[in-house]
């Protein structure tokens, strides 16, 4: 006995909850293109990066490229996205399904002595169906769902928060280390004049030949420092680079910023920014929230359960639907005795609520602790800064002093280099004041949680 089957399906349409999800999001799950990043920085630079490179890139323009091209970002970027699509699946739980089917099968059978038999019958359904099990889980699934998107939002502004200090600390350096150059590079300038002046001086017989090689020897231990002050601006320009997520083998050059950001707030009003706009205080708190969600549906296991259904469903056979049935159901489910189970997950819940909220406690005085060290770092700064200016003007007007000395045959070498190297000493520390206090600035925005 041969027996021969076909089976024709003309199509199949299953409308499911996933096209109440955003209709991107089923495109990025089929492949059919890439995501695109949602929460791309607002103001991302016009110029090409390349362009940007050859001229002078101002603070703006680093943080711009570094959000653009760090990894960290891109991956809080796409956690959002994710936490997003969460979402829309806990909300597709209180929509209906609709769904349709049709197909046509023909049969042939040819047995021993007997006719070749033909069948074939085809089939048409259409089916809406909506139900609602366990609706108030279901209410807090989306309660959690929403606390966990606006946690990876939180945790994508606190990656853009340290990545815009990273960028703004090595901005600073950057800039201090150029400066530094030019304060090296008056210095050698001053010791060069210095080496000729004392040459002079022995040819005429007025100074004697130690003081000739005693400033050769400063000018060239200088020479020294100027090489290792140009060292350092590369390995701060690629220490920059690396914060704006880029590779380049040239130096880049910044805009100069003329005066540091003041900072207007009493450490009461930082503290309280901090508190109020920290993306990990915000974080922990909507992990109290979902903590707080479970214990409720912990505690939901131990009432009744009600459920509600509908289903609306027409079908029919040779694609001519001429049948139809409706069906309500509803349903009630009175937990008696699980061993426990329910009881012992309330006290879980209670104990990882416990546990949630030492841990935000542990994190409100952290935030405390490190507002209060950059706070005291940025007065530190700040009050060296009147007293360094002050130290340049005065060692400014000692070197005058002691080089009219010299040159009058009354100081010494030794006198007017002490000058020298005073002079040079008191600039550095100006500079690194500045920078200190700007980059102490910074770290106290990031404290705060501000940018």
């Amino acid at each position: 006995m041969r027996k021969f089957t076909f089976i024709f399906l003309l199509f199949i349409v299953n409308i499911g909850a996933d096209v109440w999800a955003e209709p991107d999001d089923l495109l990025y799950s089929a492949g059919l293109y890439s995501p695109k990043l949602t929460s791309q920085p607002d103001s991302v630079p016009t110029k090409s990066l390349f362009e940007a490179l050859e001229s002078k890139l101002s603070l703006d323009d680093c943080i711009q490229i570094a959000l653009a091209n760090s990894p960290s970002v891109k991956s809080a970027q796409l956690a959002v996205q994710e936490a997003n699509i969460n979402l829309n699946l806990a909300k597709a739980e209180f929509l209906p399904t609709v769904k349709a089917e049709a197909n046509q099968s023909y049969s042939t059978s040819k047995m021993k002595h007997f006719h070749t038999m033909d069948y074939g019958g085809s089939n048409v359904q259409a089916q809406a169906q909506l139900s609602l099990s366990a609706i108030s889980e279901k209410i807090r699934a989306v309660k959690i769902q929403k606390l966990s998107l606006e946690q990876a939002q939180l945790a994508l502004d606190d990656r853009t928060n340290e990545v815009t200090r990273t960028v703004k600390r090595a901005y600073y350096a950057l800039l201090s280390a150029t400066r530094a150059v030019n304060i090296r590079t008056a210095s050698r300038d001053l010791y060069q004049d210095q080496y000729e002046r004392s040459a002079e001086y022995f040819k005429q017989g007025i100074r004697p030949k130690v003081d000739v090689t005693t400033a050769e020897v400063n000018l060239n231990n200088e020479k020294l420092k100027l090489i290792r002050a140009q060292n350092l601006v590369r390995t701060a320009s690629a220490s920059l680079a690396n914060a704006m997520g880029i590779v380049t083998p040239k130096v880049l050059e910044l805009e100069e910023i003329e005066e540091p950001e003041i900072f207007p707030l009493s450490f009461e009003e930082a503290v309280q920014v901090a508190y109020a706009h920290r993306p990990d205080i915000l974080s922990s708190q909507a992990g109290l929230k979902i903590s707080q969600i479970q214990v409720n549906q912990a505690k939901a296991g131990l009432f009744p359960t009600f459920s509600f259904g509908a289903q609306y469903e027409k079908y029919g056979d040779d694609f001519y639907i001429k049948n139809e049935e409706s069906r309500l159901m509803a349903s009630v489910e009175i937990p008696i005795f699980n061993a426990f189970k329910s009881y012992n997950k309330v006290k879980q819940a209670r104990v990882n609520l416990e546990k949630a909220q030492n841990s935000n406690r542990s994190l409100v005085n952290d935030v405390f602790l490190e507002v209060q060290k950059a706070y005291i770092s940025m007065q530190e700064a700040n009050e060296s800064i009147p007293i360094a200016e002050l130290n340049v003007e005065k060692a400014k007007e000692n070197l005058e002093l002691s080089r009219g000395r010299y040159n009058e045959g009354i100081g010494d070498s030794i006198e007017l280099k002490d000058a020298e190297v005073a002079y040079t000493d008191a600039e550095l520390n100006l500079l690194t004041a500045r920078y200190d206090y700007a980059a102490a600035v910074a770290d106290l925005k990031q404290a705060m949680g501000t940018f």
